[in-house]
C-alpha cells in the first residue's frame, strides 16, 4: 500500500526501496558505456536526503567515481542534489516547463492521487515556488 501524507520517517518506510539508485544507475551506466553515451542524469533532490540514503551527496559521488571508474569514463549529472522541490519548479518555471506534462504521483493513476507524499510534496512546491500547479488530482 502507498502511504498518504507527508514524508516522515515512520510514514515512507514502505516507499524505500534499498540501493534502487545503485541499481538503475549501474544499469544505465552497461547501457550508456555499450552505447558510446557519457553523461548519465539523476534528478534527486535535497528533500530525499532524509529518508532515501541513496539520494545523498555522498552516494552521488560514490556512485559516480566507481561509474566513471568502471566504464570508458561516463559520468553522472545530478544537477538538482542541493536543491528543493520548491527551487527545482521556480528554475522550471523560468525556462517555461509544462508542468501540466509532469507526473510525479506514487500511486500510478490516470491523475494524481492528491494525498501520496509525493502529490503533497509537489502541491507545497508550487505553491512555495509562486508557480500555479496546472495538476489534476483526483481529491
Amino acid at each position: 500500500a502507498i502511504p498518504e501524507g507527508r514524508y516522515d520517517e515512520e510514514n515512507m518506510k514502505s516507499t524505500i526501496v534499498p540501493f534502487r539508485n545503485g541499481i538503475m544507475l549501474s544499469t544505465a551506466a552497461g547501457i550508456a558505456d555499450c552505447r558510446g553515451l557519457s553523461v548519465l542524469m539523476i534528478a534527486n533532490h535535497a528533500g530525499d536526503h532524509a529518508i532515501y540514503p541513496d539520494c545523498r551527496p555522498q552516494f552521488i559521488g560514490a556512485m559516480g567515481e566507481a561509474i566513471f571508474n568502471g566504464t570508458g569514463g561516463v559520468k553522472i549529472f545530478a544537477p538538482y542534489t542541493g536543491i528543493t522541490k520548491d527551487e527545482i519548479c521556480a528554475r522550471g518555471a523560468a525556462i517555461g516547463v509544462n508542468y501540466a506534462h509532469t507526473y510525479s504521483c506514487y500511486k500510478g493513476g490516470e491523475k494524481h492521487c492528491g494525498k501520496c507524499g509525493t502529490c503533497v510534496e509537489r502541491k507545497e512546491a508550487f505553491q512555495l515556488a509562486g508557480v500555479p500547479d496546472p495538476t489534476e488530482y483526483e481529491d
